[in-house]
């Protein structure tokens, strides 16, 4: 009997064990097909307060419409990792069966970036940021904290407070720009002393950002110039051979535009690159323009570093009524335009100086006061001309007597520089890149208020007088027992 009653005793525990362990496969079965559909499908409950890890239609749209495969490399540090920017990103691989991401560690994996692709410029890619990459178009954009977060100018403290969160926007943007078939083309001169890749790098960067392509073209190494795309002149140091000149105005004919930068360090003394902006009804005058110190509101700590007038114009009258006219142009050459309007030729001054005058620029000799024979007054540092030639065919064309104002980080993030840049480009230059118009997500979480305490105060308040009044319900028939 002690027999039978044990080996029953054993049968039942190894039935209670082999449930117990069928049991824990079918929650871990469980518990990984839940997980595996919540990835897949991104059935993740999104509940932070400004919905940081949910897209919306324009994302939608572009995911639905999402032709090449294009995979997100997240770099993180180990444990640092950004969840919220991680849970968007499990809602756009659930979104788009061609679009994937993993999360990588840079430290762990140094040559990451040449694996991707050779596009991919080291100095831009560091820890905490991601690579966008669409292996059909080898193309790549880097996106980091500056591009997740929109910030506005406070005049109150004069600088810029964050304002709200582009995560959606900044990834959007990114597979929109990795993905498209063609993108507008800015051609950057190159073989005159121009401004370098290394010199032109936030310009460069910026201009990608938007979604541009930039090609640097030496006409002097039998490149050609594409009549589909905006020439870019930054700052020559050496006039233009006598052909390049004559390959530029046969761009021009065929109704090119041209940006040109000029800085007042740069030579006077180039007769083809003046023929150019003669074309245009432009001349250069040769000096330094130096506000008068009286006029404080038309400079910033110095009279060398000016804050122009932007004129009222069809070009800058959107920028005038947003309140983002405030530019900066640390130095600065002026141009002559003609007083009279011409059938063929439009010209726009855009940028004017406050009171101020020109003084002859020698290197290590700058005289700052004014001398007899200074020209004085207000001058033109930005122009706009649209000429028309024989044929009707308008090519148009930007000059401004500065450079730093749109290769300077600093005056990007506190100037208007960009928008400014943005602006003339999109005037000048007939093709435009996909616009990815998406709303900034709230940044921070909106202080209490009146109305949003109410309830939970109520509920606090009625609390202990319902107990009280419970009490008094039980208490008073017992007091009178």
């Amino acid at each position: 009997m002690r027999k039978i009653a044990y080996s029953r005793r054993c049968k039942s525990i190894t039935k209670g064990i082999l449930l117990i362990l069928v049991m824990m496969i079918i929650c871990v079965f469980l518990i990984d097909t839940a997980d595996y559909f919540e990835k897949k499908y991104a059935l993740k409950a999104d509940l932070s307060f400004n919905s940081i890890t949910t897209y919306g239609s324009v994302t939608k749209e572009v995911l639905d419409n999402l032709k090449y495969p294009v995979h997100v490399y997240a770099l993180f540090t180990p444990g640092e990792e950004d969840q919220n920017l991680i849970s968007l990103l499990e809602r756009y691989q659930a979104g788009s069966q061609n679009f994937s991401f993993s999360v990588e560690n840079l430290a762990a994996n140094p040559m990451l970036v040449h694996s991707i692709s050779d596009s991919i410029d080291d100095g831009s890619v560091s820890t905490d940021s991601l690579i966008v990459y669409c292996g059909e178009k080898d193309r790549t954009r880097v996106l980091d904290a500056a591009n997740y977060i929109s910030s506005t100018y406070d005049p109150e403290t004069g600088t810029f407070a964050a304002t709200g969160a582009k995560y959606e926007d900044a990834i959007t943007e990114a597979i929109a720009y990795v993905t498209s078939d063609r993108l507008p083309l800015i051609q950057m001169l190159a073989g005159h002393e121009e401004l370098d890749s290394k010199e032109a790098a936030s310009l460069i960067q910026l201009l990608k950002e938007k979604n541009y392509e930039i090609s640097h073209v030496n006409l002097q190494a039998q490149d050609t110039l594409s009549a589909d795309g905006l020439l870019m002149i930054l700052s020559p140091r050496k006039d233009l051979m006598e052909d390049e000149l004559q390959q530029i105005m046969r761009y021009i004919s065929q109704g090119g535009a041209l940006f040109i930068t000029t800085d007042y360090s740069n030579p006077d003394d180039m007769p083809n690159f003046n023929a150019l902006l003669r074309y245009y009804g432009i001349q250069i005058i040769p000096g330094i323009v130096v506000a008068n110190q009286d006029d404080q509101a038309s400079y910033y700590e110095t009279p060398l570093y000016l804050m122009p007038y932007m004129q009222e114009s069809e070009i800058t009258s959107a920028l005038i009524v947003a309140g983002q006219d405030r530019l900066m142009l640390a130095g600065s050459r002026a141009f002559q335009i003609p007083a009279n309007a011409q059938q063929d030729l439009q010209v726009l001054s855009l940028l004017k100086s406050g009171e101020s005058y020109i003084r002859a620029f020698e290197e290590n000799n700058v005289i700052l006061e004014k001398q007899d024979g200074d020209a004085a007054g207000q001058f033109d540092l930005a122009v706009y001309a649209d000429k028309a030639d024989t044929q009707g065919t308008h090519s148009r064309a930007f000059v401004i007597g500065n450079t730093t104002v749109f290769t300077d980080e600093w005056l990007y993030q506190n100037t208007y520089s960009t928008e400014f840049l943005m602006r003339i480009i999109q005037t000048i230059y007939a093709q435009h890149p996909t616009d990815i118009a998406i709303e900034p997500k709230m940044a921070f979480r909106p202080s209490l208020g009146f109305g949003s305490m109410a309830i939970p105060a109520t509920v606090v308040i009625s609390l202990p007088l319902l107990i009280i009044a419970i009490a008094l319900l039980v208490l008073i028939p017992r007091k009178k027992l």
